[in-house]
């Protein structure tokens, strides 16, 4: 079995580019000389080896693979060499499947590091250390990179997930159980959110039963199979989870 990683607007065009390496326990750093980052490297060096042991131990998994790790001096600068116009990108490509074990054709993160925008934290490593556990719906993928940073852009994960509910713009959570409804979703709302839910149920209900039910279910599945797999681990459907979840933010609005 494999999983690709469908990313048109990918291109690799850094892989040109003259980076200046540097060298970690866990990381091959490249970045422009001259840069921020050039500038920053040893502190940036340590807080990602911090992050990479802190995720590593929280989710059990021994990994020896070093992650290629770009810092670009701007938002114009990552556009033109990679592609894409977000902040952060982890990225893994193709994804076989060999005796049960995960095997991934890339091992990249791509992030902007400038005064203005340091997008250094927990997010992006976890998507590619956790992949051991398989690839799961974005639902439990993204919930789980916000929780291991415990945070959105510095704000509290239930904070913010009750002010969303207040406004009353929280997704169900049976439409984020599929992956394709999120090619619209605010990115603002989407990730405190279900890093709000995936902190709750964790903290609830264990680390354990999370990864049962992030081992579980699959991009793979249909929509169905993935909330059967969710009732199996938890022996309650999405909708009674959804449901205690927001009376927790309820309980934090009182």
């Amino acid at each position: 079995m494999e999983y690709i990683q469908h990313i048109d607007w990918y291109r690799e065009g850094y892989l040109s580019k003259g980076f200046i390496n540097h060298e970690s326990p866990y990381y091959h750093f490249h970045f422009k000389s001259g840069s921020l980052a050039n500038q920053d490297i040893e502190s940036i060096a340590n807080l990602k080896e911090f992050h990479y042991n802190k995720i590593t131990q929280w989710l059990g998994n021994n990994n020896n693979q070093k992650i290629d790790y770009y810092l670009y001096p701007s938002l114009k600068d990552k556009i033109s060499l990679m592609g894409d116009d977000s902040p952060g990108n982890a990225i893994w490509g193709k994804l076989s499947v060999v005796d049960e074990e995960f095997i991934p054709q890339k091992f990249e993160i791509h992030v902007i590091y400038n005064e203005s925008c340091k997008f250094i934290g927990e997010h992006e490593d976890t998507h590619l250390l956790s992949l051991p556990w398989g690839l799961s719906v974005y639902l439990f993928c993204e919930g789980l990179a916000q929780f291991m940073e415990d945070g959105f852009i510095g704000n509290d994960l239930h904070n913010l997930a009750r002010d969303i509910k207040l406004r009353d713009s929280l997704y169900p959570l049976v439409f984020l159980c599929s992956n394709d409804n999120w090619k619209d979703v605010d990115s603002v709302i989407i990730y405190p959110q279900v890093g709000s839910f995936v902190k709750w149920l964790i903290s609830e209900y264990s680390r354990e039963k999370f990864k049962d039910v992030y081992c579980h279910t699959s991009r793979h599945y249909s929509l169905s199979q993935n909330l059967d797999e969710i009732k199996k681990v938890y022996g309650k459907d999405i909708l009674v989870l959804e449901a205690e979840w927001l009376l927790y933010l309820n309980r934090m609005i009182k």
